[in-house]
C-alpha cells in the first residue's frame, strides 16, 4: 500500500511467533525469588513485522527499535520475523538457541484521521496521528516481566495537500519507540539465565476436541483501541453463530495468555483459548481498506495448537466513517479465518 496521502487505522495486537513447536513450550513457574542480573545478559528482539505482513511501516519500526535498545546499553539479537504467541509459547527455545535470557516483544496501533479546516479561498487539511505503542520482556519460561507503552502524536497540516502522510505514521512510532527503548535501559530487570529455567514436559495430546472456548478480546490494557470492543464483539457473535460455546475473557495482555492459561481455562470453565489479531490499512484517495486477521487457538496449558488466517478488501467511493469500516473489513476476513482455525484444531 502506497504511503502517500493514506489514510491507516490499523489493529498491531501482534499475535505471538515462535520459532520452536508447541510441544517445546516452557510454561515453569518463575523462579521463587529473581535472581540478580546477568552479567553481559543479552535479551532477544522480535521484529515488530510478523511473517507475511503488507505493514510498509513495520521493517523501519524493527530497525528504529534495535538502534534505540542499543542506544540505552539493552544488547539485543533480531530474529527474522516469527508469528509473536508461539515465539511466547517456545520461549525456553528461543532463549537457549540464542544464548539468551529472555525476550523482547513489540507491538502496537496506529490510526490517522482527517480533520477539514474551512478558511477564506483555501481549505486546510490536517491529519492527526496517533501511535500506541508497548514493549514486553518475557523470561524464559514464557512469563511477562517487564512491560511499558508508550505513545507518540503527529499532526501534518497544510492547505489542500499535506504530501507523505507516512511520514507522518513513521515520525510518531519513532517518537513513541525511542521512550519505550529508554525506559528498558533505566529499568534494572533481573534476568534469569536459559540454564536456570527447568525444561517444560511436552504438552498432552488433546484426547477430544475441546467443547468450551475462552475469547481473548482483541483490545489490550494500556493500548487506546476505540474500535477493538466492536470487532471482539463481531467474532464472538460469528463463533456463536456456529454453536460453539464462547465466553469473552476481560481485556488482557496477549503475551500474558501463554502462562496464564490454566487459570484462565479454570475460571471461565474453558477447554480452550482463542487468541485474535487484526491489522487494518485504509487509503482516502482510492477508498479501499484491507484487513489482514489471525485467530490463534492455545490449549489450556499454554500451548499453539491451531491457527487460522484470512485476508478481506472493502472499497466505497466516498471514505466517510473510518471507524466503521474497520469493523466492516475485519468482519469479511472472520468467517474464512474461523474456517481455517477449525479445520486445523484437534479433532
Amino acid at each position: 500500500m502506497s504511503l502517500r496521502k493514506t489514510f491507516v487505522s490499523a489493529f498491531v495486537l501482534a499475535l505471538a511467533a515462535g520459532a520452536a513447536p508447541a510441544a517445546a513450550l516452557a510454561q515453569t513457574a518463575p523462579p521463587a525469588a529473581p535472581s540478580a542480573p546477568v552479567s553481559g545478559a543479552k535479551l532477544v528482539l522480535l521484529p515488530y513485522e510478523s511473517p507475511g505482513s503488507t505493514d510498509p511501516h513495520a521493517a523501519a519500526i524493527t530497525q528504529t527499535l534495535a538502534a534505540d535498545l542499543a542506544a540505552a546499553n539493552v544488547p539485543v539479537t533480531t530474529l527474522a520475523p516469527v508469528d509473536h504467541l508461539e515465539a511466547v509459547a517456545g520461549a525456553a527455545k528461543i532463549c537457549a538457541d540464542n544464548n539468551a535470557t529472555g525476550i523482547l516483544v513489540p507491538e502496537g496501533r496506529y490510526e490517522q484521521t482527517k480533520k477539514v479546516i474551512p478558511a477564506p479561498f483555501v481549505t486546510i487539511l490536517r491529519y492527526p496521528t496517533h501511535v500506541d505503542f508497548r514493549l514486553d520482556e518475557i523470561g524464559c519460561n514464557g512469563a511477562v516481566r517487564w512491560s511499558t507503552t508508550t505513545v507518540g502524536d503527529e499532526a501534518p497540516t497544510g492547505a489542500f495537500s499535506v504530501g507523505n502522510l507516512g511520514a507522518a505514521v513513521d515520525a510518531a512510532f519513532r517518537t513513541a519507540v525511542q521512550a519505550a527503548a529508554t525506559a528498558r535501559g533505566t529499568a534494572g530487570v533481573p534476568q534469569t539465565p536459559a540454564a536456570m529455567v527447568a525444561a517444560a514436559p511436552a504438552a498432552a495430546a488433546a484426547s477430544a476436541a475441546p467443547s468450551t472456548y475462552l475469547l481473548i478480546p482483541f483490545e489490550q490494557p494500556g493500548i487506546a483501541d476505540p474500535r477493538g470492543p466492536d470487532v471482539t464483539h463481531s467474532l464472538l457473535a460469528r463463533l456463536q453463530e456456529r454453536k460453539l460455546d464462547v465466553k469473552t475473557a476481560s481485556p488482557v495482555d496477549h503475551y500474558a495468555v501463554v502462562s496464564n492459561a490454566p487459570a484462565l481455562c479454570t475460571n471461565a470453565g474453558a477447554q480452550a483459548i482463542i487468541v485474535p489479531d487484526v491489522r487494518v490499512e485504509q487509503s482516502s484517495v482510492t477508498g479501499r481498506s484491507h484487513a489482514q486477521l489471525r485467530l490463534t487457538m492455545l490449549s489450556c496449558a499454554g500451548a499453539v495448537t491451531a491457527h487460522g488466517t484470512a485476508e478481506a478488501d472493502m472499497g466505497q467511493a466516498f471514505m466517510g466513517n473510518f471507524g466503521a469500516t474497520v469493523v466492516g473489513v475485519s468482519e469479511r476476513a472472520m468467517n474464512p479465518a474461523i474456517d481455517q482455525l477449525f479445520s486445523t484444531a484437534p479433532k
